[in-house]
Formats: structure tokens, sequence, C-alpha cells
């Protein structure tokens, strides 16, 4: 999802640099409240975040001076019914950074890590129409696999580890996802953890954490339309990063969002829009700040 991450740079004339502070497009995984959570789907989900980082005198520049990053994914998904209970995910993600600092401007665009996870349900009532209260809890975990594009340097010819569509490392997903209806009104609840692994540069991004809850209203507008609002907030966490097993300074952080956004469903269709707003953020020993994140996502059931 959408941290940031402030990393010393490392003097090497042909080696992997850091950029001193910057964003990073790691991230965990939120599945949220999932689309027609009984069916199989394909879509199309798109985010923006948006950093401003400061980068102080201490780390050897000249002057105190800003710069902004921009983040752009677009994401193909999907869910596949293996079972009754065993659902299969796929996320495959392009992304497209820019970073301005000063007159110089950084853009860098590729292919991101697939992701691959399985989710068993645990409970799921929602067949019993005699119960007031439904409840469906699933949990599972997947592999996030080094497929995304790297190594693309920055006009002074460095490579920017945390301004990568890739992290060049195989890492591992564990999350759970619970929601509780009665009528028209639920609330919806999930949380992931993410172990990262070294790179072959032996770089160590930060295990994160993820949790939200949300409210949210199901409301029949015809008989073919749906209409789900909701609201809520999220939490986030990360650990320090690592380089040769050593912890960065001036890495990880944690921060708190609410959230307000909007589904409708048209027969084999949905889409919806979300924003987040941060209300509290400690990131990088507050060197760097996050703006209000946007997304909007297309899916087809089948």
């Amino acid at each position: 999802m959408k941290k940031l991450f402030f990393i010393m740079a490392i003097l090497m004339p042909a080696g992997v640099f850091a950029c001193d502070i910057c964003g990073c497009s790691a991230s965990g995984y939120q599945l949220g409240i999932l689309p027609q959570y009984h069916k199989n789907f394909i879509g199309l989900r798109y985010g923006y975040r948006q950093f401003r980082s400061t980068h102080p005198t201490e780390l050897g520049n000249t002057m105190n001076h800003e710069s902004r990053e921009f983040y752009h994914t677009t994401e193909l998904w999907g869910r596949w019914y293996a079972t009754k209970r065993l659902q299969l995910f796929a996320f495959v993600p392009f992304q497209y950074f820019k970073r301005e600092e000063g007159k110089s401007i950084t853009t860098v665009s590729g292919l991101g890590d697939i992701t691959l996870m399985a989710n068993y349900t645990f409970l799921d009532n929602n067949w019993d129409l005699s119960r007031k209260w439904h409840h469906v809890f699933q949990a599972g975990g997947g592999i996030k696999l080094p497929t995304g594009k790297t190594g693309i340097p920055d006009e002074g010819g460095n490579i920017y580890q945390n301004f990568q569509p890739g992290s060049r490392s195989t890492d591992f997903v564990v999350n759970a996802v619970y929601t509780m209806r009665r009528g028209k009104w639920g609330i919806n609840t999930d949380a992931s953890y993410r172990i990262n692994t070294a790179n072959k540069e032996s770089y160590q991004f930060g295990n994160r954490f993820n949790t939200s809850i949300r409210g949210f209203l199901y409301q029949p507008v015809s008989k073919t339309v749906a209409l789900q609002p909701y609201a809520g907030v999220m939490y986030e966490h990360a650990a320090g990063d690592r380089q040769d097993r050593k912890t960065k300074d001036y890495t990880g952080g944690e921060m708190v969002h609410t959230s307000i956004g909007a589904d409708v469903y048209f027969k084999r269709f949905s889409a919806g829009v979300q924003a987040q707003l941060p209300v509290y953020q400690h990131l990088s020993d507050g060197y760097n700040h996050s703006y209000a994140r946007v997304s909007a996502t297309v899916n087809f059931f089948f």
C-alpha cells in the first residue's frame, strides 16, 4: 500500500544507490470489502499517492531542500474459486513513478512484482436466512515474486532501491478478512502482514503490517443496481529497512488514515472510488509527509 522510507546514500561508482529521502513503492496487501464474495471476478484498480520529502544538511546536502514523489499504480487483479471455500487471487501491477527535486525530474515505469494468494473460508453463515447476524471469516497467505522491473537509473546514473517498480526480492504475505452484517448494514475488518527478504543487493525492506475497519451500507436501488457506501480507519506500520543485515537509520514509520468510498453494482459489473486522508503520520523520523490518496476500481463477475 503506501509508506515512505529514508535511506542513506551508498557512495559506490557502479553500485546500487538509494535516494537519501524519498517514497517507497513497496507496501502491504489488503483485500477490504470483497466484491460479490461468492463469485469469480477479474478487474482493474488504480491508485495514486503523493509524498513530500525533506533533505536536511546533516545528510551531506549543501542546503535544506525538498522533493516530491508521485506514485501511480494500475493493477490487474482477480479471484477464482478453486473450491467452495478456497479462493485464489492474483495481482499484476504496472507502476509509474515521478520524482521532482528542484529542476531535476526523474520518472520510472514498468511491471511491478506479481503477487499470488490463497484464502480459505473458515466461517460463512450467509446461507442461513433465519439468522439476523451474518458472518464471513477468511484467512490465508501468498507470495510476492521478483518479477518487477529494476535497475532503472536517474539522470545522474544513480539507482534508487526504493524508487523502482520492483523490489528484486521474494516476499511472503499472510492476511485475514472478517465481515459482520445485519440487514443492509455491516462492518468489515482486515489485516495483512508482509515478511520481506533481502534482494540480490543485500537490501531488505522492513516488514509491513496493515489493518483497517470500515462500516458499510448495501442499498439496492433497483432490481439490477445496488450502491454500497462505506467509511473507516486504516493503520499502517513498517519496520526499519536493512542493508547487509544492519538496520538503516531513518527508515520505517507508521500512519493512520481515514477513508471514505462507494461501490456501485450493476448486473455483472461493479465500479468504485475511495479517498484516504492521513490524520497521523510519523515516517522516516518525520522527514516525509504523505498527502491524501485516491483509488478507483472496475470489476467483471463471472
